[in-house]
Formats: structure tokens, sequence, C-alpha cells
């Protein structure tokens, strides 16, 4: 089986927050849908290890941040790269405001975000599955949605084969990250955006 296939799946890229007594937060998701018109409801998917998953699981709502092409891959790999519970992502980050739900949503490369109420989780394994009501929508650009392969070929970084390796070298394809070995251990994990081996491929 080539899981490489599902790649080919037309993805968006969003940043999901939510957050819990007064800690905001927020993590990088490719998984948001709409699923029904009468009433209105979208899904979401996280993966069970991010800490945003905590914050939804305890305050039943979130925001979804519909990330545009203006997008930069500083927003990456704010959202993405490191983990709420080691940092406030939003002590110094300033381009957010507050919606009705009192939930932070990104002002800086998108177009658009969305406020929902969880009503029901599904348990998917790795990620949990929330169906929710929305509860506000605004528009707040016209540039187009940053798709998982815009993001691909536009705005992460190219990785680099180093010009003297001797070596096999495996990179992360969600950040970049090299590693040099002949065999990447089965239980490896990026040191910068935790991915496991499985996103890692040889040059």
């Amino acid at each position: 089986m080539n899981k490489n296939a599902l790649f080919k799946i037309s993805y968006g890229l969003f940043v999901l927050t939510s957050k819990a007594e007064d800690k905001h937060s927020g993590c990088i998701i490719n998984t948001a849908m709409q699923i029904s018109e009468n009433p209105l409801r979208v899904c979401i998917s996280i993966n069970k290890a991010n800490y945003t998953h905590e914050l939804v699981m305890q305050s039943k709502k979130f925001n979804v941040s519909i990330l545009s092409e203006e997008a930069d891959f500083d927003i990456f790999k704010h959202f993405g790269f490191q983990c709420g519970r080691d940092i406030d992502k939003f002590a110094e980050y300033d381009s957010y405001k507050l919606s009705e739900n009192g939930l932070a949503y990104v002002t800086k490369g998108t177009n658009a975000f969305i406020s929902a109420e969880v009503e029901e989780t599904i348990d998917s394994g790795s990620h949990t599955l929330f169906i929710a009501k929305v509860t506000e929508a605004e528009i707040l650009s016209d540039v187009p949605s940053t798709t998982y392969e815009y993001y691909q070929n536009n705005i992460k970084p190219k990785p680099e084969k180093p010009a003297d390796s001797n070596g096999t070298v495996w990179v992360c394809k969600v950040c970049g990250y090299k590693y040099e070995g002949e065999v990447l251990p089965e239980d490896y994990i990026c040191p910068l955006c935790k991915h496991p081996a499985s996103d890692f491929e040889k040059i």
C-alpha cells in the first residue's frame, strides 16, 4: 500500500483555536468541512496528542481560522511546530481578535473564520472528530484559501541535500528537518514538528 496516495486528497489548512479557563491556544489542522446546511454544521479532526485537543474537549467550542495564500511559513511554525503545553502561543502574538464566543481567531494570512459549539465527538484512533453547530462566521479577505498542495509548493521551504554528506539523509515532509543516517528508527520523532518517522522520506 502506498500511503502517499492520501496526499492527493485536496486538503485545506487551518488554525484551530480554543481555550480552557483563561488560556488560549491553537494548532494547525487540515481537516475542516461543512457537513450540513440546515442545521449549519461543520466537522473537524484533531490529533489527540495536540494540546488544543484537550482544550476543545474541555470547552466544547472552537474557532477555525481559514488560512489564505497570503499566509507565510512563520504562522505554520508558530502554531504547528511548538506545543501549547510548553508555551503560551498568544502571549506575544498580536495578529488575532476575539470572536463572540470569547475565543481567538487569526487575522493575518487568513480569509475567514468560523466559530462552533461541539455537539458530538467520534473517536477515530489517533484523532477525534468533532461535529459542531456554527455560531458565527465572517469573511476577512478575498484572497484564495491555502490548500495542502499550495503549502507544499509555495510556502514550505524546500529541503536541500547536504553537499558533503556521504550518508543517507531523511527529510521531514512536514517541516524540512534533516536526519542523517542509514536507517531512520521506526520510533523517531521529529524534534521540530513532533511528527513521526512515517512523515520522513529519503533524499
